[in-house]
């Protein structure tokens, strides 16, 4: 694993911005000439696969720079550049091209805009803004960042936030282009709105619509329809009741075959306590004549197990039942999550995975990260249309990273 190497490039960036730390709100100028962010992630990513492709390794560092404008009479701009480049020897397939032969770690060479845009706060409770931006809705599941790859997912978009109506913020625009986490661009029309109610003692309702119409026509074309409820209630000083219900139905537009309703159900309970907390759910994304649920827009590395053996649904739907724990100890966050998997249309066994993490913050600027992701395969029966054909093979993961922000 090259422990060495991880450790010494970590102590390195970690230590890259120290001298800044007193000044963090002001980072390099001045608050009144604008603000200027600064974000390095080093991680080292290893992939033990069981599929006959050759265990990966990455080490990469991703950098972002960014400049925001003061604002002048309700306009600001935003410009922001990230950079990814590999650390030494390139072991591993980046899905550009690079390391044929290697299990996928989708992190390749890559610099670009990230973000650039424009936005106008002039009108009374509404936020206008145009340009490429980052845009994530509620727990990123259906639109959202991928903000875990090296190389963020943003949108060239319109969007608009009004927030006028009490207790209610509508969110609503327009995105033609999709800039990846490989680097490149997919165009698409892709109208958007999401309106949130904060308004009851119990919880937040969300009702949204993503009508994604690829230019490509050979791609599959998703219209989304949901409405999802999430809140907590204390129960006494101590003990806090969680729970989430969402719904939604999706009407898919396929080129060469029949079009096809589909129907997403996810439900949790939990409860927090003494500073654990637990929680139980289940994830169903239904499927029907060979069409199933999908969300390709979708944070879908933070669903349905790290190991990434499900960031497209089986086309025989996918249910995902799972338990998850966590709590801080000696100010480091744990996080524990055990998921069995089967096809919601035939049954067929997918088999299960159990996830690992540790996260220690220094201040509000440094922080370090341990991730591990272990995946074993259930019944052999046809193999879900994942990354590989063969991609129901057992896989494990591990993830070391640390990350300096401004």
């Amino acid at each position: 694993m090259k422990i060495s190497r991880i450790a010494a490039s970590i102590a390195v960036v970690l230590s890259t911005a120290a001298p800044a730390t007193q000044a963090a709100d002001s980072f390099l100028i001045a608050p009144e000439m604008g603000k200027i962010n600064f974000d390095a992630r080093l991680r080292y990513e290893d992939v033990n696969d069981d599929s006959g492709a050759k265990d990966a390794d990455a080490l990469t560092l991703r950098i972002r720079l960014g400049y925001l404008t003061p604002d002048f009479a309700g306009f600001k701009a935003f410009a922001e550049l990230e950079s990814t480049t590999p650390l030494g020897d390139r072991e591993y397939k980046d899905k550009r091209g690079h390391g044929a032969g290697y299990s996928v770690i989708a992190d390749p060479d890559n610099n670009e805009l990230n973000r650039g845009w424009i936005s106008y706060s002039g009108f009374d409770n509404t936020l206008v803004k145009l340009g490429r931006q980052r845009i994530i809705f509620d727990n990123s599941r259906f639109v959202g960042n991928v903000g875990w790859r090296q190389n963020e997912q943003t949108y060239d978009a319109l969007t608009v936030v009004n927030t006028s109506i009490k207790d209610t913020t509508i969110v609503a625009g327009f995105v033609d282009n999709v800039k990846t986490i490989l680097g490149t661009n997919v165009e698409a029309d892709v109208p958007v709105i999401n309106v949130k109610y904060t308004g009851l003692p119990f919880g937040d309702i969300v009702g949204y619509g993503y009508f994604i119409d690829f230019d490509d026509k050979a791609s599959t074309d998703r219209d989304t329809i949901g409405l999802r409820f999430n809140g907590s209630t204390k129960v006494s000083d101590d003990v806090k009741v969680l729970y989430t219900a969402e719904y939604a139905r999706q009407e898919i537009d396929r080129a060469t075959m029949s079009d096809e309703d589909v129907d997403y159900y996810f439900i949790e309970g939990g409860i927090s306590f003494a500073g654990i907390t637990a929680k139980i759910a289940q994830e169903v994304q239904e499927a029907n004549n060979g069409a199933s649920f999908k969300t390709p827009l979708g944070t879908n590395h933070k669903f349905n197990g790290w190991a990434d053996q499900f960031l497209g649904t089986p086309a025989d739907g996918l249910e995902d039942t799972f338990v998850t724990l966590s709590t801080k100890v000696a100010g480091v966050k744990l996080v524990a999550v055990y998921h069995e998997f089967e096809a919601e249309d035939s049954g067929t066994d997918y088999g299960n995975e159990l996830d690992l993490l540790a996260v220690k913050k220094f201040g509000k600027n440094y922080k370090v990260l341990v991730k591990y992701a272990s995946y074993s395969h259930g019944d052999m029966g046809t193999a879900p249309p994942l990354q590989a054909a063969n991609a129901r093979d057992d896989k494990d993961k591990f993830w070391i990273e640390a990350n300096v922000k401004f």
